[in-house]
């Protein structure tokens, strides 16, 4: 196991350095489910929507005809926001890259490094837009925890002098099952419809290829499914739900980041793949008869965008996202999903340090009285962290703050915990 730098002796080294001269920008990004928590609203305006929020002056990029992608400031009253304000003139940058872009750039795996452009939803993102040799990202954000290969890419990777990897859950959040649908057979509009959880599973696993067979007072219209296409952490929380409900005597759903790969999206009627939470959105709103899965809060913010009850609850009346100290595991990643159920395992970690690995036991997300719930996490490396005190206060910001959250978002009873750990972990 790699040795850390002992706290005293950072202390030391601290008081004997000069003053900084300038202010940082902690640079991230990752998933795109807490973004409207973490930097507010300002990115939903642009068309296409900002991937990069920033008050840094970074560049999302030029797309092939030298046309520049769109970028958006950090919105006031938001997380970061409240971070900025109270560690002036620190400011911190979020790059919506989803969760798998975001832990390939923490460990530097398929060549995707910090610095390169964050773009907008017009095109994939390849990195953080980081400023000149910026090659590690200050922090990502992940609703997918840690994995073993993930741990093992980084001890084989070019992050590896970065010693270890801290990674603390930040805040709970609910997933929303967007609509767009018409009339019914008898003309009238349909209004927010109640899905049992046996509905739900009908639909995403293509047994329903049409809206009839989930109520028969519905027209006769394919269910046109819109699914994320890049890795995601939201991902990873909906089919944890879809393994723990659906899945009988066949696994028909395994929990994953990577939804195609996690369901038999062959057998939709129409299956729609879609980048972020904001991608998903933007399509159900633009296509009849199809539904989705995205952040509670993106869906909410969208006008005129329906969603479903799921098992009776109306997911932006649900209060309780609770998680304690009961759930809360130390040292453990993902493994292997279980083969015969499609959950996830949490294993012991190896290789890094296992006290600054802290995660919401993914077991807990499926007790909520709303069923798809999610937890995402902040991420980071213990040792070489340009101000680690600056970082230390942006998480610190996030999982114990006390700024007002949009609807669909908890700080978790974790929170001081979690806070306390980052501290002591981040040199």
């Amino acid at each position: 196991m790699k040795t850390i730098i002992k706290k005293a002796a950072l202390a030391a080294a601290i008081i004997s350095a000069p003053l900084a001269a300038s202010a940082t920008d902690l640079v991230g990004g990752g998933a795109s489910l807490p973004a409207l928590a973490y930097v507010g609203a300002d990115f939903t305006t642009t068309n296409p929507q900002s991937r990069l929020s920033t008050n840094a002056g970074l560049d999302a990029g030029v797309d092939a005809s030298n046309n520049p992608y769109e970028s958006t400031g950090v919105t006031v009253d938001s997380i970061f926001d409240a971070f900025q304000i109270a560690n002036a003139p620190h400011t911190a940058s979020y790059c919506q890259t989803g969760s798998g872009t975001g832990k390939r750039v923490l460990v530097g795996a398929n060549s995707l490094n910090a610095n390169g452009d964050c773009r907008d939803y017009s095109a994939s993102p390849v990195g953080f837009s980081a400023p000149g040799s910026q090659t590690d990202p200050d922090f990502v954000g992940s609703d997918a925890p840690l994995t073993a290969d993930d741990v093992t890419d980084f001890l084989n990777g070019p992050r590896a002098n970065r010693q270890d990897l801290v990674q603390v859950p930040a805040l709970g959040a609910l997933i929303a099952l967007p609509l767009n649908l018409g009339d019914d057979v008898f003309g009238n509009p349909i209004s927010r419809p109640n899905l049992s959880n046996a509905q739900v599973c009908d639909i995403f696993s293509g047994d329903a290829t049409s809206w009839d067979q989930i109520n028969p007072t519905w027209p006769s219209q394919p269910i046109n499914v819109v699914y994320r296409s890049d890795g995601s952490g939201t991902t990873f929380a909906f089919t944890q739900y879809l393994a723990a409900n659906c899945n009988g005597s066949q696994v028909i759903f395994n929990t994953n980041e990577d939804f195609a790969a996690a369901a038999p999206v062959g057998d939709y009627a129409v299956g729609t793949p879609a980048s972020g939470n904001g991608g998903i959105i933007t399509e159900v709103s633009s296509t009849d008869w199809s539904v989705g899965f995205a952040n509670l809060a993106n869906v909410l913010a969208e006008q005129g965008l329906d969603y479903a009850d799921v098992e009776g609850e109306n997911p932006a009346s649900t209060t309780q996202i609770a998680y304690d100290s009961n759930d809360l595991l130390t040292g453990q990643v993902l493994g292997d999903v279980n083969p015969f159920t499609g959950l996830p395992q949490p294993e012991p970690v190896s290789g890094i340090d296992s006290n600054c690995v802290l995660v919401i036991n993914p077991a807990a997300q499926l007790t909520g009285a709303y069923p798809i719930a999610a937890v995402t996490n902040l991420l980071t490396y213990t040792d070489g962290n340009t101000d680690p005190q600056a970082l230390a206060n942006l998480v610190d910001t996030v999982v114990d703050g006390n700024s007002t959250l949009p609807t669909g978002f908890a700080r978790l009873a974790v929170g001081a915990t979690a806070s306390s750990t980052a501290a002591s972990c981040i040199n």
